[in-house]
Protein backbone atom coordinates (compact mmCIF):
# COMPACT_ATOMS: atom_id res chain seq x y z
CA UNK A 1 0.00 0.00 0.00
CA UNK A 2 1.65 3.34 -1.48
CA UNK A 3 0.55 5.48 1.74
CA UNK A 4 3.22 7.94 1.46
CA UNK A 5 1.74 8.65 -1.41
CA UNK A 6 -1.91 9.00 -0.38
CA UNK A 7 -3.92 12.26 -0.55
CA UNK A 8 -4.92 12.05 3.19
CA UNK A 9 -8.70 13.47 4.16
CA UNK A 10 -8.54 16.86 6.20
CA UNK A 11 -7.83 16.08 10.19
CA UNK A 12 -5.66 12.69 9.17
CA UNK A 13 -2.26 12.03 9.30
CA UNK A 14 -0.25 9.68 8.05
CA UNK A 15 1.61 7.71 11.05
CA UNK A 16 2.81 4.17 11.77
CA UNK A 17 1.86 1.17 13.22
CA UNK A 18 4.28 1.50 16.07
CA UNK A 19 2.37 5.16 16.83
CA UNK A 20 -0.92 3.82 16.80
CA UNK A 21 -0.71 0.88 19.04
CA UNK A 22 1.87 -1.43 21.14
CA UNK A 23 3.64 -3.83 19.20
CA UNK A 24 4.88 -7.25 20.30
CA UNK A 25 5.74 -10.60 18.79
CA UNK A 26 4.47 -13.55 20.93
CA UNK A 27 6.51 -15.95 22.66
CA UNK A 28 9.03 -19.19 21.06
CA UNK A 29 7.29 -22.05 22.05
CA UNK A 30 10.46 -24.55 23.02
CA UNK A 31 10.47 -28.15 24.32
CA UNK A 32 11.82 -26.90 27.52
CA UNK A 33 8.79 -24.81 27.98
CA UNK A 34 6.33 -27.71 28.63
CA UNK A 35 7.20 -28.50 31.91
CA UNK A 36 3.40 -27.97 32.84
CA UNK A 37 4.16 -25.87 36.32
CA UNK A 38 2.63 -22.80 34.70
CA UNK A 39 0.61 -24.71 31.34
CA UNK A 40 -1.29 -21.73 29.92
CA UNK A 41 -3.47 -21.65 26.00
CA UNK A 42 -1.60 -19.92 23.66
CA UNK A 43 -2.66 -19.01 19.99
CA UNK A 44 -0.54 -19.43 17.03
CA UNK A 45 -0.60 -18.45 13.75
CA UNK A 46 -3.38 -21.57 12.55
CA UNK A 47 -6.04 -19.92 15.01
CA UNK A 48 -6.12 -16.89 12.94
CA UNK A 49 -8.46 -17.12 9.99
CA UNK A 50 -10.38 -15.12 7.80
CA UNK A 51 -13.78 -15.54 9.37
CA UNK A 52 -11.39 -14.63 12.89
CA UNK A 53 -10.20 -16.69 15.78
CA UNK A 54 -11.00 -20.11 15.44
CA UNK A 55 -10.38 -21.63 18.98
CA UNK A 56 -11.03 -25.23 18.19
CA UNK A 57 -7.54 -26.36 18.22
CA UNK A 58 -5.80 -24.42 21.11
CA UNK A 59 -2.29 -25.49 22.28
CA UNK A 60 -0.63 -25.46 25.67
CA UNK A 61 2.66 -23.93 26.97
CA UNK A 62 4.48 -22.56 30.25
CA UNK A 63 4.31 -19.26 30.83
CA UNK A 64 5.35 -17.95 34.22
CA UNK A 65 3.39 -15.29 35.81
CA UNK A 66 5.91 -12.68 35.00
CA UNK A 67 5.53 -13.68 31.21
CA UNK A 68 1.54 -13.80 31.53
CA UNK A 69 1.73 -10.27 32.18
CA UNK A 70 3.51 -9.52 29.03
CA UNK A 71 1.94 -11.87 26.75
CA UNK A 72 -1.02 -12.22 27.72
CA UNK A 73 -3.97 -11.00 25.33
CA UNK A 74 -6.71 -8.54 26.30
CA UNK A 75 -10.19 -8.01 24.90
CA UNK A 76 -9.24 -5.88 21.67
CA UNK A 77 -5.82 -6.89 20.98
CA UNK A 78 -5.25 -7.41 16.83
CA UNK A 79 -4.10 -10.00 16.16
CA UNK A 80 -1.39 -11.21 12.99
CA UNK A 81 0.37 -14.19 11.60
CA UNK A 82 3.67 -13.17 11.14
CA UNK A 83 4.47 -16.23 9.11
CA UNK A 84 2.97 -18.06 6.28
CA UNK A 85 3.80 -20.41 3.23
CA UNK A 86 1.56 -18.17 1.33
CA UNK A 87 2.81 -14.48 0.70
CA UNK A 88 -1.07 -13.83 0.75
CA UNK A 89 -2.01 -15.24 4.24
CA UNK A 90 1.09 -13.20 5.51
CA UNK A 91 -0.51 -10.83 8.24
CA UNK A 92 -3.93 -11.78 7.67
CA UNK A 93 -5.48 -10.82 11.14
CA UNK A 94 -8.58 -10.53 13.71
CA UNK A 95 -9.59 -8.78 16.77
CA UNK A 96 -9.41 -10.62 20.26
CA UNK A 97 -13.07 -11.04 21.91
CA UNK A 98 -11.87 -12.83 25.01
CA UNK A 99 -12.91 -15.90 23.69
CA UNK A 100 -10.77 -18.17 26.19
CA UNK A 101 -9.46 -16.55 29.91
CA UNK A 102 -5.54 -16.01 30.29
CA UNK A 103 -4.71 -16.91 27.01
CA UNK A 104 -1.42 -15.67 25.76
CA UNK A 105 0.42 -15.72 21.88
CA UNK A 106 3.21 -17.68 20.30
CA UNK A 107 5.74 -15.55 18.04
CA UNK A 108 4.27 -16.39 15.03
CA UNK A 109 1.85 -14.27 15.93
CA UNK A 110 2.11 -10.33 15.73
CA UNK A 111 -0.16 -8.82 18.49
CA UNK A 112 -0.85 -5.05 18.36
CA UNK A 113 -2.70 -3.52 21.50
CA UNK A 114 -4.55 -0.26 20.07
CA UNK A 115 -3.34 3.31 21.52
CA UNK A 116 -4.66 5.65 19.27
CA UNK A 117 -7.19 3.62 17.12
CA UNK A 118 -10.11 1.68 17.53
CA UNK A 119 -9.67 -2.12 17.51
CA UNK A 120 -11.89 -2.47 14.74
CA UNK A 121 -10.84 0.49 12.34
CA UNK A 122 -7.48 -0.50 12.80
CA UNK A 123 -8.83 -4.01 11.66
CA UNK A 124 -9.99 -2.29 8.58
CA UNK A 125 -6.60 -0.90 8.19
CA UNK A 126 -4.80 -4.18 8.53
CA UNK A 127 -7.13 -6.24 6.27
CA UNK A 128 -6.77 -3.36 3.48
CA UNK A 129 -2.60 -3.84 3.85
CA UNK A 130 -2.91 -7.62 3.40
CA UNK A 131 -5.66 -7.45 0.61
CA UNK A 132 -3.43 -4.66 -1.29
CA UNK A 133 -0.39 -6.61 -0.72
CA UNK A 134 1.36 -4.17 1.49
CA UNK A 135 2.30 -7.10 3.89
CA UNK A 136 3.46 -8.88 1.22
CA UNK A 137 6.09 -6.58 -0.63
CA UNK A 138 7.46 -6.45 2.93
CA UNK A 139 7.72 -10.09 3.73
CA UNK A 140 10.66 -12.10 3.28
CA UNK A 141 12.00 -15.61 3.30
CA UNK A 142 12.23 -18.50 1.28
CA UNK A 143 9.42 -21.15 1.06
CA UNK A 144 7.76 -19.67 4.41
CA UNK A 145 7.14 -15.84 4.18
CA UNK A 146 8.03 -13.84 7.93
CA UNK A 147 6.37 -9.90 8.03
CA UNK A 148 8.86 -9.70 11.12
CA UNK A 149 7.23 -7.16 13.87
CA UNK A 150 10.21 -4.61 13.07
CA UNK A 151 9.31 -4.07 9.40
CA UNK A 152 5.21 -4.48 10.44
CA UNK A 153 5.80 -1.58 12.81
CA UNK A 154 7.61 0.83 10.91
CA UNK A 155 5.14 0.36 8.14
CA UNK A 156 2.84 3.52 7.27
CA UNK A 157 -1.12 3.54 8.74
CA UNK A 158 -3.56 6.36 7.72
CA UNK A 159 -5.14 7.89 11.07
CA UNK A 160 -8.39 9.80 11.33
CA UNK A 161 -9.90 11.76 13.89
CA UNK A 162 -11.09 9.27 16.78
CA UNK A 163 -14.74 10.49 16.04
CA UNK A 164 -14.58 9.36 12.37
CA UNK A 165 -12.81 6.74 13.36
CA UNK A 166 -16.01 5.36 14.60
CA UNK A 167 -18.07 6.61 12.53
CA UNK A 168 -15.76 4.52 9.22
CA UNK A 169 -16.54 1.63 11.77
CA UNK A 170 -20.10 1.91 12.18
CA UNK A 171 -20.44 2.34 8.26
CA UNK A 172 -18.14 -0.65 7.47
CA UNK A 173 -20.06 -2.91 9.20
CA UNK A 174 -23.62 -1.61 8.12
CA UNK A 175 -21.86 -2.55 4.48
CA UNK A 176 -20.16 -5.78 5.17
CA UNK A 177 -23.24 -6.93 6.80
CA UNK A 178 -25.24 -6.37 3.63
CA UNK A 179 -22.25 -8.21 1.79
CA UNK A 180 -22.62 -10.93 4.13
CA UNK A 181 -26.41 -11.27 3.60
CA UNK A 182 -26.39 -10.63 -0.26
CA UNK A 183 -23.74 -13.56 -0.05
CA UNK A 184 -25.60 -16.00 2.50
CA UNK A 185 -28.21 -15.90 -0.09
CA UNK A 186 -26.81 -17.14 -2.84
CA UNK A 187 -25.32 -19.70 -0.94
CA UNK A 188 -28.13 -20.93 -0.37
CA UNK A 189 -28.98 -20.62 -3.67
CA UNK A 190 -26.24 -22.65 -5.34
CA UNK A 191 -26.73 -25.31 -2.39
CA UNK A 192 -30.56 -25.82 -3.57
CA UNK A 193 -29.13 -26.12 -7.36
CA UNK A 194 -27.56 -29.19 -5.96
CA UNK A 195 -30.31 -30.21 -4.11
CA UNK A 196 -32.38 -29.52 -7.44
CA UNK A 197 -29.71 -31.66 -9.18
CA UNK A 198 -30.25 -34.59 -7.13
CA UNK A 199 -34.65 -34.23 -6.95
CA UNK A 200 -33.79 -34.12 -11.23
CA UNK A 201 -31.40 -38.02 -10.76
CA UNK A 202 -33.90 -39.71 -8.25
CA UNK A 203 -36.90 -38.33 -11.04
CA UNK A 204 -34.74 -39.81 -13.66
CA UNK A 205 -34.47 -43.78 -11.93
CA UNK A 206 -37.53 -43.84 -10.37
CA UNK A 207 -39.61 -43.38 -13.09
CA UNK A 208 -41.21 -40.01 -12.61
CA UNK A 209 -39.21 -37.48 -14.74
CA UNK A 210 -40.69 -38.40 -18.18
CA UNK A 211 -44.35 -40.52 -18.95
CA UNK A 212 -43.65 -44.73 -19.15
CA UNK A 213 -43.10 -46.36 -22.76
CA UNK A 214 -45.89 -48.31 -21.63
CA UNK A 215 -48.08 -45.58 -21.31
CA UNK A 216 -47.19 -44.07 -24.16
CA UNK A 217 -47.68 -47.10 -26.16
CA UNK A 218 -50.74 -48.11 -25.37
CA UNK A 219 -52.19 -44.42 -25.91
CA UNK A 220 -50.28 -44.36 -29.78
CA UNK A 221 -51.51 -48.37 -30.13
CA UNK A 222 -48.28 -49.71 -31.18
CA UNK A 223 -45.89 -52.20 -29.36
CA UNK A 224 -43.06 -51.72 -27.02
CA UNK A 225 -39.98 -54.15 -25.46
CA UNK A 226 -40.01 -53.72 -21.84
CA UNK A 227 -37.09 -53.92 -19.62
CA UNK A 228 -37.92 -57.43 -18.75
CA UNK A 229 -37.96 -58.20 -22.27
CA UNK A 230 -34.66 -56.47 -22.65
CA UNK A 231 -32.95 -58.62 -20.38
CA UNK A 232 -34.48 -61.94 -21.72
CA UNK A 233 -33.85 -61.46 -25.01
CA UNK A 234 -29.70 -60.77 -23.99
CA UNK A 235 -30.09 -63.96 -22.44
CA UNK A 236 -29.69 -62.59 -18.79
CA UNK A 237 -31.35 -63.98 -15.69
CA UNK A 238 -32.85 -61.41 -13.86
CA UNK A 239 -31.31 -62.23 -10.32
CA UNK A 240 -33.33 -60.02 -7.47
CA UNK A 241 -31.46 -61.01 -4.54
CA UNK A 242 -28.55 -59.69 -5.22
CA UNK A 243 -29.33 -55.90 -4.47
CA UNK A 244 -32.10 -57.56 -1.41
CA UNK A 245 -32.18 -54.81 1.53
CA UNK A 246 -30.37 -52.17 -0.53
CA UNK A 247 -32.15 -49.03 0.24
CA UNK A 248 -33.84 -46.19 -2.40
CA UNK A 249 -34.15 -48.41 -6.00
CA UNK A 250 -35.98 -51.86 -4.96
CA UNK A 251 -38.95 -50.73 -6.65
CA UNK A 252 -38.89 -47.70 -8.95
CA UNK A 253 -42.16 -46.04 -8.82
CA UNK A 254 -44.26 -43.01 -10.20
CA UNK A 255 -47.23 -41.42 -8.08
CA UNK A 256 -49.89 -44.28 -8.87
CA UNK A 257 -47.21 -47.69 -7.95
CA UNK A 258 -44.82 -49.41 -9.84
CA UNK A 259 -43.29 -48.19 -13.16
CA UNK A 260 -44.84 -50.72 -15.67
CA UNK A 261 -42.10 -51.71 -18.45
CA UNK A 262 -39.56 -51.62 -15.71
CA UNK A 263 -37.57 -53.97 -13.62
CA UNK A 264 -34.58 -53.19 -11.16
CA UNK A 265 -31.51 -55.36 -12.60
CA UNK A 266 -28.34 -55.42 -11.02
CA UNK A 267 -24.76 -53.64 -12.46
CA UNK A 268 -23.71 -56.81 -13.33
CA UNK A 269 -27.01 -57.72 -15.50
CA UNK A 270 -26.80 -54.49 -17.64
CA UNK A 271 -23.16 -54.04 -18.90
CA UNK A 272 -19.28 -55.48 -18.36
CA UNK A 273 -17.63 -54.32 -15.18
CA UNK A 274 -13.83 -54.55 -14.54
CA UNK A 275 -11.10 -52.90 -11.98
CA UNK A 276 -7.79 -51.45 -13.87
CA UNK A 277 -4.53 -52.68 -14.09
CA UNK A 278 -2.74 -52.08 -11.08
CA UNK A 279 0.23 -49.80 -10.77
CA UNK A 280 3.35 -51.26 -9.71
CA UNK A 281 7.52 -50.69 -10.33
CA UNK A 282 8.10 -53.05 -12.87
CA UNK A 283 5.31 -50.68 -15.29
CA UNK A 284 6.90 -47.83 -14.61
CA UNK A 285 9.15 -48.14 -17.75
CA UNK A 286 8.52 -50.93 -20.30
CA UNK A 287 8.28 -50.58 -24.48
CA UNK A 288 4.49 -49.33 -24.06
CA UNK A 289 4.13 -46.14 -22.59
CA UNK A 290 0.40 -45.91 -22.59
CA UNK A 291 -1.49 -43.13 -20.62
CA UNK A 292 -4.13 -44.22 -17.79
CA UNK A 293 -6.58 -42.71 -15.96
CA UNK A 294 -6.46 -42.93 -11.91
CA UNK A 295 -9.28 -41.87 -9.40
CA UNK A 296 -7.98 -38.26 -9.33
CA UNK A 297 -8.98 -37.95 -12.79
CA UNK A 298 -12.98 -38.23 -11.78
CA UNK A 299 -14.65 -35.13 -10.46
CA UNK A 300 -17.88 -34.09 -9.45
CA UNK A 301 -17.54 -31.95 -13.05
CA UNK A 302 -16.41 -34.81 -15.27
CA UNK A 303 -12.89 -35.94 -15.97
CA UNK A 304 -9.77 -33.67 -15.07
CA UNK A 305 -7.46 -34.50 -17.88
CA UNK A 306 -4.59 -31.89 -17.55
CA UNK A 307 -2.76 -34.35 -15.25
CA UNK A 308 -2.78 -38.04 -16.81
CA UNK A 309 -0.02 -40.59 -16.17
CA UNK A 310 1.58 -43.17 -18.10
CA UNK A 311 2.81 -46.55 -17.24
CA UNK A 312 3.50 -49.48 -19.50
CA UNK A 313 0.91 -51.80 -20.75
CA UNK A 314 1.77 -54.61 -23.34
CA UNK A 315 -0.58 -54.46 -27.00
CA UNK A 316 -2.60 -57.40 -24.87
CA UNK A 317 -2.99 -55.47 -21.76
CA UNK A 318 -4.09 -52.52 -23.98
CA UNK A 319 -6.79 -54.45 -25.72
CA UNK A 320 -7.91 -55.34 -21.88
CA UNK A 321 -7.49 -52.50 -20.77
CA UNK A 322 -8.30 -50.21 -23.44
CA UNK A 323 -11.14 -47.43 -23.17
CA UNK A 324 -13.45 -46.89 -25.63
CA UNK A 325 -16.60 -43.84 -26.07
CA UNK A 326 -19.60 -44.90 -23.73
CA UNK A 327 -17.60 -46.53 -21.27
CA UNK A 328 -18.50 -45.31 -17.80
CA UNK A 329 -15.72 -44.54 -15.08
CA UNK A 330 -16.09 -44.30 -11.24
CA UNK A 331 -13.22 -44.04 -8.71
CA UNK A 332 -13.49 -47.39 -6.83
CA UNK A 333 -11.84 -46.02 -3.38
CA UNK A 334 -11.73 -42.88 -1.93
CA UNK A 335 -10.69 -41.23 1.85
CA UNK A 336 -14.32 -40.29 1.65
CA UNK A 337 -17.41 -42.15 1.24
CA UNK A 338 -19.39 -39.59 -0.40
CA UNK A 339 -16.92 -39.00 -3.32
CA UNK A 340 -16.61 -43.39 -3.31
CA UNK A 341 -18.22 -44.62 -6.64
CA UNK A 342 -17.90 -40.77 -8.36
CA UNK A 343 -18.71 -41.70 -11.90
CA UNK A 344 -17.95 -39.82 -15.36
CA UNK A 345 -18.36 -41.08 -19.03
CA UNK A 346 -15.27 -41.14 -21.17
CA UNK A 347 -15.91 -39.68 -24.49
CA UNK A 348 -12.54 -41.06 -26.20
CA UNK A 349 -10.81 -37.43 -25.03
CA UNK A 350 -7.18 -39.10 -25.29
CA UNK A 351 -6.29 -42.14 -28.05
CA UNK A 352 -5.63 -45.64 -26.47
CA UNK A 353 -6.04 -44.72 -23.07
CA UNK A 354 -6.31 -47.30 -20.61
CA UNK A 355 -6.98 -47.17 -16.36
CA UNK A 356 -5.78 -48.18 -13.05
CA UNK A 357 -7.05 -50.19 -10.47
CA UNK A 358 -8.65 -47.29 -8.58
CA UNK A 359 -10.94 -47.00 -11.40
CA UNK A 360 -13.88 -49.43 -12.14
CA UNK A 361 -15.47 -49.22 -15.99
CA UNK A 362 -18.73 -50.06 -16.33
CA UNK A 363 -19.42 -51.24 -20.30
CA UNK A 364 -23.19 -50.65 -20.70
CA UNK A 365 -24.80 -53.80 -22.47
CA UNK A 366 -28.44 -53.64 -21.60
CA UNK A 367 -28.47 -49.59 -20.55
CA UNK A 368 -27.42 -46.67 -22.65
CA UNK A 369 -24.13 -45.24 -21.24
CA UNK A 370 -25.71 -42.19 -20.80
CA UNK A 371 -28.63 -43.34 -18.81
CA UNK A 372 -25.97 -45.49 -16.70
CA UNK A 373 -24.50 -42.35 -15.85
CA UNK A 374 -27.22 -40.87 -14.59
CA UNK A 375 -28.09 -44.09 -12.50
CA UNK A 376 -24.16 -44.02 -11.03
CA UNK A 377 -24.80 -40.22 -10.10
CA UNK A 378 -28.01 -40.94 -8.26
CA UNK A 379 -26.32 -44.07 -6.30
CA UNK A 380 -23.13 -42.01 -5.70
CA UNK A 381 -25.21 -38.67 -4.60
CA UNK A 382 -27.81 -40.57 -3.02
CA UNK A 383 -25.05 -42.20 -0.40
CA UNK A 384 -25.70 -45.91 -2.02
CA UNK A 385 -21.62 -46.36 -2.77
CA UNK A 386 -20.48 -45.07 0.32
CA UNK A 387 -23.24 -47.18 2.38
CA UNK A 388 -21.84 -50.95 0.56
CA UNK A 389 -18.02 -49.47 1.12
CA UNK A 390 -15.71 -51.05 3.09
CA UNK A 391 -12.33 -50.21 4.74
CA UNK A 392 -10.77 -48.26 7.59
CA UNK A 393 -9.35 -44.77 6.46
CA UNK A 394 -9.82 -45.62 2.80
CA UNK A 395 -13.12 -46.61 1.57
CA UNK A 396 -13.13 -49.06 -0.98
CA UNK A 397 -16.74 -49.53 -3.40
CA UNK A 398 -14.90 -52.97 -4.78
CA UNK A 399 -15.96 -54.17 -7.94
CA UNK A 400 -17.75 -57.43 -6.58
CA UNK A 401 -20.08 -54.90 -4.44
CA UNK A 402 -20.53 -52.41 -7.35
CA UNK A 403 -21.78 -55.53 -9.57
CA UNK A 404 -24.59 -56.84 -7.35
CA UNK A 405 -25.84 -52.85 -7.09
CA UNK A 406 -29.29 -52.28 -8.25
CA UNK A 407 -29.44 -50.76 -11.45
CA UNK A 408 -33.38 -49.76 -12.82
CA UNK A 409 -34.10 -50.80 -16.09
CA UNK A 410 -36.55 -48.64 -18.22
CA UNK A 411 -37.47 -49.57 -21.81
CA UNK A 412 -34.81 -48.70 -24.32
CA UNK A 413 -37.10 -45.88 -25.78
CA UNK A 414 -37.56 -44.84 -22.99
CA UNK A 415 -34.44 -44.67 -21.33
CA UNK A 416 -33.62 -42.27 -24.40
CA UNK A 417 -36.29 -39.84 -23.25
CA UNK A 418 -35.22 -39.71 -19.50
CA UNK A 419 -31.46 -38.47 -20.50
CA UNK A 420 -32.87 -35.84 -23.10
CA UNK A 421 -34.82 -34.46 -20.54
CA UNK A 422 -32.57 -35.09 -17.48
CA UNK A 423 -29.69 -33.24 -19.62
CA UNK A 424 -31.80 -30.03 -20.28
CA UNK A 425 -32.61 -29.67 -17.16
CA UNK A 426 -29.18 -30.27 -15.36
CA UNK A 427 -27.93 -27.92 -18.14
CA UNK A 428 -30.17 -25.60 -16.51
CA UNK A 429 -29.50 -26.28 -13.21
CA UNK A 430 -25.75 -25.71 -13.97
CA UNK A 431 -26.20 -22.69 -15.89
CA UNK A 432 -28.19 -21.04 -12.75
CA UNK A 433 -25.35 -22.94 -10.42
CA UNK A 434 -22.21 -20.92 -12.83
CA UNK A 435 -23.99 -17.57 -12.77
CA UNK A 436 -24.19 -18.07 -8.68
CA UNK A 437 -20.36 -18.97 -8.53
CA UNK A 438 -19.79 -15.74 -10.79
CA UNK A 439 -21.42 -13.44 -8.12
CA UNK A 440 -19.98 -15.04 -5.62
CA UNK A 441 -16.68 -14.22 -6.63
CA UNK A 442 -17.52 -10.75 -6.33
CA UNK A 443 -17.94 -10.37 -2.98
CA UNK A 444 -14.39 -10.46 -1.88
CA UNK A 445 -13.95 -7.53 -4.11
CA UNK A 446 -16.64 -6.10 -2.79
CA UNK A 447 -15.31 -6.41 0.90
CA UNK A 448 -12.05 -5.10 -0.47
CA UNK A 449 -13.59 -1.51 -1.69
CA UNK A 450 -15.24 -1.15 1.64
CA UNK A 451 -11.44 -2.04 3.47
CA UNK A 452 -9.84 0.30 1.23
CA UNK A 453 -13.11 3.34 1.47
CA UNK A 454 -12.41 2.93 5.11
CA UNK A 455 -8.70 3.17 4.81
CA UNK A 456 -8.12 6.16 2.06
CA UNK A 457 -10.86 8.35 3.87
CA UNK A 458 -13.45 7.75 1.61
CA UNK A 459 -16.15 5.90 3.44
CA UNK A 460 -17.96 8.71 5.14
CA UNK A 461 -17.70 12.34 5.09
CA UNK A 462 -15.34 14.44 7.51
CA UNK A 463 -16.54 16.60 10.10
CA UNK A 464 -14.01 19.71 10.67
CA UNK A 465 -15.46 19.98 13.97
CA UNK A 466 -13.23 16.63 15.42
CA UNK A 467 -10.11 16.56 17.36
CA UNK A 468 -7.68 16.16 14.51
CA UNK A 469 -5.79 13.07 14.24
CA UNK A 470 -2.20 15.07 14.98
CA UNK A 471 -3.44 16.46 17.85
CA UNK A 472 -5.12 13.02 19.21
CA UNK A 473 -1.48 11.76 19.05
CA UNK A 474 0.00 14.91 20.48
CA UNK A 475 -2.14 13.95 23.21
CA UNK A 476 -1.97 10.45 23.46
CA UNK A 477 1.68 10.51 23.27
CA UNK A 478 3.93 6.90 21.98
CA UNK A 479 2.27 3.37 23.14
CA UNK A 480 3.53 2.29 26.35
CA UNK A 481 6.26 -0.72 26.16
CA UNK A 482 5.02 -4.02 27.62
CA UNK A 483 8.60 -4.75 28.20
CA UNK A 484 8.72 -2.55 30.86
CA UNK A 485 5.72 -4.04 32.49
CA UNK A 486 7.91 -7.20 32.64
CA UNK A 487 11.03 -5.85 34.18
CA UNK A 488 8.57 -4.15 36.58
CA UNK A 489 6.45 -7.47 37.78
CA UNK A 490 10.15 -9.82 38.45
CA UNK A 491 10.57 -8.74 41.99
CA UNK A 492 11.13 -10.80 45.17
CA UNK A 493 7.93 -11.80 45.46
CA UNK A 494 6.59 -12.79 42.04
CA UNK A 495 10.12 -13.83 40.30
CA UNK A 496 9.66 -17.58 39.44
CA UNK A 497 12.67 -19.74 39.57
CA UNK A 498 12.40 -21.69 36.86
CA UNK A 499 14.76 -24.53 35.74
CA UNK A 500 17.76 -23.79 34.28
CA UNK A 501 17.25 -24.21 29.94
CA UNK A 502 19.86 -26.32 28.25
CA UNK A 503 21.78 -25.58 25.71
CA UNK A 504 20.35 -28.49 22.91
CA UNK A 505 21.88 -27.55 20.06
CA UNK A 506 25.27 -26.90 18.95
CA UNK A 507 26.69 -25.65 15.82
CA UNK A 508 27.79 -28.64 14.78
CA UNK A 509 24.92 -30.75 15.33
CA UNK A 510 23.56 -29.24 11.85
CA UNK A 511 24.82 -30.38 8.55
CA UNK A 512 25.43 -28.20 5.80
CA UNK A 513 22.93 -27.75 3.40
CA UNK A 514 25.07 -28.96 0.01
CA UNK A 515 25.88 -31.53 1.94
CA UNK A 516 22.47 -32.99 2.83
CA UNK A 517 21.22 -32.29 -1.12
CA UNK A 518 24.28 -34.22 -2.42
CA UNK A 519 23.75 -37.02 -0.11
CA UNK A 520 20.06 -37.00 -1.14
CA UNK A 521 20.50 -37.19 -4.54
CA UNK A 522 17.15 -35.27 -5.93
CA UNK A 523 14.70 -32.51 -5.38
CA UNK A 524 13.84 -31.21 -2.42
CA UNK A 525 11.05 -29.20 -0.51
CA UNK A 526 12.22 -26.30 1.95
CA UNK A 527 10.66 -28.30 4.88
CA UNK A 528 12.26 -31.79 4.26
CA UNK A 529 15.89 -29.92 4.03
CA UNK A 530 14.85 -28.14 7.31
CA UNK A 531 14.52 -31.14 8.83
CA UNK A 532 17.06 -33.43 6.99
CA UNK A 533 19.87 -30.69 8.38
CA UNK A 534 18.93 -31.19 11.82
CA UNK A 535 17.48 -27.95 12.04
CA UNK A 536 14.50 -27.69 15.18
CA UNK A 537 11.60 -26.20 14.04
CA UNK A 538 10.68 -25.50 17.50
CA UNK A 539 13.49 -23.14 18.00
CA UNK A 540 13.03 -19.78 16.79
CA UNK A 541 16.71 -19.61 16.40
CA UNK A 542 17.24 -22.66 14.22
CA UNK A 543 14.92 -21.15 11.78
CA UNK A 544 16.53 -17.85 11.60
CA UNK A 545 19.77 -19.75 11.03
CA UNK A 546 18.33 -22.60 8.73
CA UNK A 547 17.21 -19.31 6.12
CA UNK A 548 20.29 -17.34 6.86
CA UNK A 549 22.37 -20.61 5.67
CA UNK A 550 20.27 -20.99 2.73
CA UNK A 551 20.62 -17.20 1.81
CA UNK A 552 23.89 -17.62 1.29
CA UNK A 553 24.09 -21.57 -0.30
CA UNK A 554 21.50 -20.03 -3.13
CA UNK A 555 22.59 -19.19 -6.36
CA UNK A 556 26.01 -20.42 -5.38
CA UNK A 557 25.99 -24.18 -4.74
CA UNK A 558 21.72 -24.23 -4.30
CA UNK A 559 19.31 -23.90 -7.15
CA UNK A 560 15.77 -22.74 -6.09
CA UNK A 561 13.04 -24.72 -8.64
CA UNK A 562 9.70 -23.57 -8.86
CA UNK A 563 7.76 -20.16 -6.66
CA UNK A 564 10.59 -19.35 -4.11
CA UNK A 565 7.79 -16.98 -2.99
CA UNK A 566 5.87 -20.43 -2.01
CA UNK A 567 6.20 -24.13 -1.95
CA UNK A 568 10.24 -23.62 -4.07
CA UNK A 569 11.89 -27.13 -4.08
CA UNK A 570 15.65 -26.82 -4.30
CA UNK A 571 18.21 -28.94 -6.02
CA UNK A 572 22.56 -28.58 -6.23
CA UNK A 573 23.38 -25.96 -8.77
CA UNK A 574 24.80 -27.60 -11.91
CA UNK A 575 28.91 -26.50 -11.60
CA UNK A 576 29.10 -26.50 -15.42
Amino acid sequence: MATKTMILPEGWVMTTVAEIGAVRLGRQRSPDQHTGQFATKYLRAANITAAGIDVSDVLEMDFSPAEREVFQLHIGDILLTEASGSAKHVGRAAIWHGEISECCFQNTVIRVRPHAVIPEFALLVFRHMAESGAFAEVARGVGIQHLGAARFAEMDFPLPPLAEQRRIVDEADRRLMDVAAAEGALVSALARTVEQDFVILEAAVTGTLVEAEAVLAAREGREFVSARELIAQAHQPLNRSVFSGVEGLDHPTGATGTTPGWVVSSVAEVGEIRLGRQRAPQYEHGDFPTPYIRAANITTDGLELSDVLRMDFTPDERRIYELVPGDILLSEASGSSTHVGRPAIWRGEIPGCCFQNTVIRFRSVLSSPSYALLVFRYLAESGAFGRVARGVGIQHLGASRFAAMPFPLPPEAEQDRIVVEAESRLEGSRAQRTAIQASLARFEAMRYEIWAAAANGRLVEQDLEDEPASALLARLGSPPEPERTLSRSITKDTAVKLPPRRNTRKTQDVKSLPLVLAETDRLVSLPELFAAAGYDRDLAVDVERFYLALRDEVGQTIEPVGDARENAAVGLRDAS
